[in-house]
C-alpha cells in the first residue's frame, strides 16, 4: 500500500511540468500555483515554497500538459503594476529631487515678487538644499525591482498574457 501512496504521489508531480531557475542554479520542477509583488508560490514534491522573484532567472511553463493559466491575469498585472511602480520611484528619485528643488525655487522667487520675501527666501533655501541633496546622492541600486519586474514580466510572456 506504501508503495502505490509514493507511486501515485511521484506521478502526480510528474504531471507538473513546469520549471524554475533560481540565480544559485537550483531548477525546481512542479507547477506555479500564485504570485505577489515579491514572490512566487511554487508547489512542488516537497510541498510549497515560496521563491523571492528576485531569486528566479528564468521560468519555463509547460502548457501542453496543463492548458489552464496557473492564476488569475488580475493578480498578476496588480503584481506588475506594483513593481513598475516601485522600479520607476527607485530609477527616478533623484530627478524628482532636482524637480522640486527648482519647484520650490521658482515658488520662492514668485513669493519674493509679490512682497514675501522671508517666506520666499526660505522656499529658495529648501529648494537649494533639495537640489544639493538629489545632484549628490548616488545613483540608487534598483537591481531588485528589476529583477522582481523581469520574472513577472516572463510569466506574463509565458502566459501570453503580453503581446
Amino acid at each position: 500500500m506504501r508503495k502505490v501512496l509514493v507511486a501515485l504521489a511521484i506521478l502526480s508531480i510528474a504531471g507538473f511540468a513546469d520549471t524554475v531557475f533560481l540565480r544559485d542554479g537550483t531548477v525546481l520542477e512542479g507547477r506555479l500555483s500564485g504570485v505577489s509583488t515579491t514572490a512566487l508560490l511554487f508547489e512542488t514534491d516537497l510541498g510549497r515554497r515560496s521563491i523571492p522573484l528576485e531569486d528566479v532567472t528564468r521560468i519555463s511553463l509547460d502548457f501542453s500538459s496543463d492548458p489552464t493559466p496557473r492564476f488569475p491575469r488580475a493578480i498578476w498585472s496588480r503584481a506588475l503594476g506594483q513593481v513598475q511602480r516601485e522600479f520607476f520611484n527607485c530609477r527616478y528619485i533623484r530627478h524628482g529631487l532636482v524637480l522640486a528643488g527648482l519647484s520650490l525655487i521658482g515658488f520662492g522667487q514668485w513669493l519674493d515678487i509679490l512682497g514675501y520675501n522671508v517666506f520666499g527666501n526660505m522656499l529658495k533655501a529648501l529648494g537649494g538644499i533639495s537640489i544639493l541633496f538629489g545632484l549628490s546622492m548616488p545613483e540608487p541600486g534598483c537591481e531588485v525591482p528589476a529583477a522582481r519586474l523581469r520574472t513577472l514580466l516572463y510569466i506574463g510572456l509565458e502566459h501570453n498574457w503580453l503581446y
